[in-house]
């Protein structure tokens, strides 16, 4: 056999050489594999990370289903299924006794009835209740991403404002 300086003969150097170089190709193949895997895998998971999380708060949807039939149950006296002129304000002089501008409450409640009644049919169907609750959802909307935050619901007086 063919000495070689550090006394190994080099058929088995050559032998050892290719055992380490058949390792190195298995780690790389597995490291290839691995790293095919991970790719996909991501690409599987990106748009379940790019989702923004679930937003915590009330959508003008909910918003409305929850307080139209609180609205109308206090406000409907009749139960005929619309808000009269006059049932709006027997709930404006209600709240006007507890205003302390009382006087100034009855004509401020006729005129917003006004606004309200968009078909001027007298009465405020659950529809023009839908777009009155529409604009306070609005109104307190601060951050405008459409949903109502705890924080948003109780920031004007420190209670919720909800319904009329």
């Amino acid at each position: 056999m063919d000495q070689l300086r550090d006394g190994i003969s080099a058929a088995p150097r050559f032998t050892l050489m290719g055992r380490a170089v058949q390792l190195l190709e298995t780690m790389s193949l597995m490291m290839k594999r691995t790293l095919i895997a991970t790719g996909a895998v991501l690409a599987l998971a990106a748009p379940a990370l790019a989702q923004t999380p679930a937003s915590t708060g009330m959508t003008l949807e909910q918003f409305q289903a929850k307080n139209g039939d609180k609205m109308f149950a206090r406000l409907d006296t009749n139960k005929d299924g619309k808000i009269s002129s006059d049932e709006f304000s027997a709930m404006r002089r209600q709240n006007a006794e507890v205003d302390a501008k009382a006087d100034k409450a009855g004509k401020r409640g006729q005129r917003m009835f006004a606004r309200f009644d968009a078909d001027k049919d007298g009465a405020l169907s659950r529809t023009e209740a839908n777009a009155v609750m529409a604009m306070r959802f609005k109104r307190m909307d601060a951050n405008n991403d459409g949903v109502l935050t705890l924080e948003e619901l109780s920031a004007k007086g420190g209670g919720p404002k909800v319904g009329i």
